[in-house]
């Protein structure tokens, strides 16, 4: 599992992703499915895409939404993204929705606070991948929102969201695509 940008230098950060591929080697931690009446309300996110439309949460109430937190650098958003693609072929229209969440990491970047290079990269990673679900771009705060998504751990990090807009599991790491599957079912 990739760290989160801690203000330390890039050759820092790749040691540091080293290691917790070493230490970790992509496992996932997931979360008990919580039960809809002790289900907290998912925080808003509105964010530019990256066709320029905002993306915001409130538009998918009524689906049960997979928000994926990911880096394009992240050796395992890499590896997570095809079943994202594949889940959201499979049951997109059966009322499920993935949402991708691009972080604005300055390890990636010779110019952090280019939001013309990010924007490169997010959309080459897309086209790269398949993706063939929304993608907001988060710029800036990315800490901010990921604490108030309940991440306390780093990327990729994934919110599984109850059609009544409810948190109900959440997924640390790269989730074995059918534990993710079984647990969008149980929710349709």
């Amino acid at each position: 599992m990739c760290r989160r940008y801690s203000g330390a230098s890039p050759r820092r950060l790749v040691l540091l992703a080293v290691a917790a591929a070493l230490m970790v080697g992509g496992w996932a931690g997931a979360g008990p499915l919580v039960a809809a009446n002790q289900a907290k309300e998912t925080p808003s996110l509105q964010r530019s895409g990256l066709q320029r439309k905002q993306i915001s949460l409130k538009e998918f109430r009524g689906k049960v939404v997979l928000l994926n937190f990911w880096a394009t650098w992240c050796p395992y958003c890499r590896k997570e993204s095809p079943h994202l693609v594949d889940l959201h072929s499979r049951l997109g229209g059966q009322g499920r929705q993935v949402i991708g969440a691009a972080l604005n990491w300055k390890f990636n970047s010779r110019s952090p606070n280019d939001p013309a290079l990010f924007m490169q990269q997010v959309s080459g990673f897309q086209l790269e991948h398949g993706l063939n679900y929304p993608v907001a771009l988060v710029k800036k705060d990315m800490g901010k929102i990921l604490h108030r998504f309940g991440d306390s751990v780093g990327i990729p990090y994934t919110v599984l969201i109850d059609r009544e807009g409810r948190v109900r599991r959440t997924f640390h790491g790269v989730p074995d695509p059918d534990t993710l599957e079984k647990s969008v079912r149980t929710l349709l």
